[in-house]
């Protein structure tokens, strides 16, 4: 048995130590001028440049709306008693909506449909939230109360759709938990609604915009859910403003804006026939068959 120590770098596959060695030494004169070479970023720069990017907003390509021309097809745009749940108390001339909430009416949702509808261009209607209920469940009450308790949907919908918003594919919606509702099928876009603000929803039907086909939510004039696309099952057909509400007593704007948008944008009380249809037509005595099952 030979007494010579085993070299820690001994020949592997034919290579003798001496090459190896000078191998090794090319590799780390190699890796420390890449080192030398690379400027790192300062600690933390790549978060500030991830932050940076998500808050720019993306251009606002909404321009401000041409004239109009032709008389509005509505002035008094507003809500007709066949387009509404029975759980709704029309006030001030349609223009505050309340909700039952007595007993169990409280757990309801409340619908109304406007009698306008648009089929062309480009038109806003605005809601606020004046009032938030917290109607008492009674003594006897024991389980918790399905949450939340107070919604608020913002929306369009063809004049034969569900008058709850939503619930079928003829219908499109914002709501206060932040969502977007078509198809049936809910994904968030935005931040949460709350009262004492005014919300703005856009419909435009531009065939020359590039936000053409969508829906947009703005707040105190500030957009806040980017342009959503309308399912095709809803183009081709005249687009009512809806509102879907529970425990909350809300105001409708149908008027020019309270609150001045980025740019300008008519009201649905403005559109023409060119633009727009009318839909459920009270009748002339005022009287209307209900149904109870």
């Amino acid at each position: 048995c030979s007494s010579d120590l085993i070299d820690p770098v001994a020949p592997l596959f034919g290579t003798s130590a001496d090459a190896l060695r000078a191998a090794m030494g090319e590799e780390d004169a190699k890796r420390q001028k890449t080192e030398e070479g690379h400027v790192s970023k300062p600690e933390g720069a790549g978060d500030a440049e991830m932050k940076k990017e998500q808050e720019e907003p993306p251009k606002e390509l909404e321009t401000d709306a041409k004239p109009l021309s032709g008389k509005p097809v509505k002035e008094n745009v507003g809500f007709e008693t066949p387009d509404c749940t029975l759980n709704v108390i029309p006030a001030l001339g349609g223009k505050v909506l309340m909700p039952l909430t007595d007993g169990g009416m409280q757990y309801l949702m409340a619908g109304a449909r406007a009698n306008v509808g648009i089929k062309s261009g480009r038109f806003l209607y605005e809601v606020k939230v004046v009032e938030s209920l917290n109607p008492s469940e009674g003594p006897q009450r024991t389980n918790r109360a399905p949450m939340p308790r107070n919604i608020l949907k913002l929306g369009f919908s063809t004049q034969d759709s569900s008058l709850f918003l939503g619930e079928t594919d003829q219908s499109v919606c914002f709501d206060s938990e932040g969502g977007f509702t078509a198809d049936k099928q809910q994904k968030v876009v935005s931040q949460r609604l709350s009262r004492d603000q005014v919300f703005a929803v856009v419909l435009n039907l531009d065939a020359s915009s590039p936000n053409k086909n969508t829906v947009s939510l703005f707040r105190d004039g500030v957009r806040i859910a980017q342009p959503q696309a309308i399912p095709e099952s809803m183009l081709g057909k005249p687009l009512f403003p809806h509102v879907g509400f529970k425990n909350l007593t809300v105001q409708v704007n149908f008027a020019p804006a309270m609150v001045p948008l980025p740019f300008k944008c008519h009201a649905v009380s403005q559109a023409p026939s060119a633009n727009a249809v009318l839909g459920t037509v009270p009748p002339k005595d005022g009287k209307y068959e209900v149904i109870f099952p």
